[in-house]
């Protein structure tokens, strides 16, 4: 499998952007079908962020061609996950715009900072999500925000989807909620370095 680059990122967000505008040329714009364009870029974001957040421990833990693309191509991956993310927040501020009642109201305050602050990190990892970003941050501090900004991600999303299950329909939202905390799982377990030879014998 190929390496694909900035196509892969524009294949994506052309083909959320037209699901939307099918689903809005069918549904109309209301604060029924907004909310529904809300929750279907939720999930295209974590799938996407999913893909990414993994891929290098999914190639250390089953190494096949499909898991060497996703390596290959993560950047890319990445900056999908924030351009779906982006449409996703365009369709928050539309809502909150065009339908603020009782939408706003049923948002916490700390929903919108967790919200504010993961934006702010996917804004910081797109922007250095370059070569030249990379050597001008140095690798330690690129990582470092990096890593960082993935597990808060990965926060926002796992929150979410706990606040999605305890307003149901459960029985939709907590496979979603599954599948996150797996994802953690998955990073923690490929991240273990395995010991070497001779630790393993004296140890």
């Amino acid at each position: 499998m190929a390496r694909l680059g900035w196509r892969l990122t524009a294949l994506a967000t052309v083909t959320i952007v037209a699901g939307l505008a099918l689903h809005f040329g069918v549904s109309g714009w209301s604060s029924t079908s907004v909310a529904a364009g809300i929750d279907a870029t939720g999930r295209s974001s974590l799938v996407l962020f999913s893909m990414a957040f993994v891929a290098s421990s999914v190639q250390r833990l089953w190494p096949s061609s499909l898991s060497q693309w996703m390596l290959q191509n993560r950047r890319w991956i990445g900056l999908s996950f924030a351009s779906s993310h982006a449409i996703h927040l365009a369709l928050i501020l539309a809502m909150s715009l065009d339908f603020p009642d009782p939408f706003l109201s049923e948002q916490p305050a700390g929903k919108w900072l967790v919200g504010g602050v993961a934006y702010l990190l996917i804004a910081l990892m797109a922007l250095t999500s370059t070569n030249a970003a990379q050597r001008w941050m140095g690798m330690k501090h690129w990582k470092r925000l990096h890593v960082i900004g993935s597990y808060w991600i990965w926060a926002e999303f796992a929150l979410t989807y706990v606040s999605h299950v305890k307003k149901g329909p459960a029985y939709f939202y907590a496979p979603f909620l599954v599948f996150t905390l797996v994802l953690l799982l998955i990073r923690w377990v490929g991240h273990i370095k395995p010991k070497s030879p001779l630790s393993l014998v004296s140890g």
